[in-house]
């Protein structure tokens, strides 16, 4: 596993210590976490930009589109 030294100001450094807080474990989620945003933004940039209005009909059928979906996502 790789090294890193990261910086941060003294008093946040103190209080991280006394919260018995295992700063490389919430160094690491957080560069994770910011790699999934990075990528779900580019993701997002690369789709292609909706022209015109869509239909209510259509909005409906996407909500329940996604709804089934995640309905799906808990099995």
């Amino acid at each position: 596993m790789a090294r890193l030294n990261v910086y941060v100001p003294d008093e946040l450094a103190a209080r991280a210590k006394a919260a018995d807080l295992n700063v490389s474990a919430l160094a690491q989620a957080a560069i994770a976490d910011e790699l999934q945003r990075r990528a779900t933004n580019s993701w997002l940039d690369a789709l292609p930009t909706p022209r015109g209005t869509p239909s209510h009909r259509a909005v409906l059928e996407a909500l329940d589109g996604a709804r089934e979906e995640l309905a799906g996502a808990d099995d």
